[in-house]
């Protein structure tokens, strides 16, 4: 699991237990979160334009793009996510491959245009993570990453 960013796992699981080094679960934790009562579900085309999928990704799939949600975790160059609260603490949770959003500049950057997007405030300090654990930082880490060359 990689940790990239100004949070670190301890940090981070002290409101995300799931987060912590060692947790079994870590993923049906996620989901378990994730999908209770969600801020915001949604897709981010490879431009970076933002797509509401309402209260379900499988239901919610852009039109005629139907095929990407067989293509984990690359999704036919769409990211898929939830935004929820935990405590006054804002997630977001993006499914991906564990370099999409630490090591692959233009999928940072499809990222924070698609969440320039959003319809919900963000709070700066939103924890950005993967379904699998992996945290990415804050939200302004990974805008932080976009600008980086």
């Amino acid at each position: 699991m990689i940790c990239v960013g100004s949070v670190t796992r301890d940090v981070a699981a002290k409101t995300f237990s799931f987060l912590a080094e060692k947790f079994a679960g870590r993923r049906n934790a996620i989901k378990d979160l994730t999908h209770g009562a969600p801020e915001f579900v949604f897709w981010i085309f490879p431009n970076g334009k933002l797509h509401d999928a309402k209260d379900a990704h499988l239901r919610n799939v852009p039109r005629g793009y139907e095929h990407i949600v067989h293509d984990e975790p690359e999704y036919g160059g769409f990211l898929r996510g939830r935004v929820v609260r935990l405590l006054e603490k804002q997630l977001i949770v993006v499914y991906c491959a564990e370099e999409a959003l630490s090591k692959r500049k233009e999928k940072v950057i499809q990222f924070v245009a698609g969440m320039a997007a959003m319809p919900i405030p963000l709070d700066d300090d939103a924890l950005v993570i993967s379904d699998n654990g992996d945290i990415f930082g804050s939200l302004e880490d990974v805008r932080l990453r976009a600008l980086e060359s």
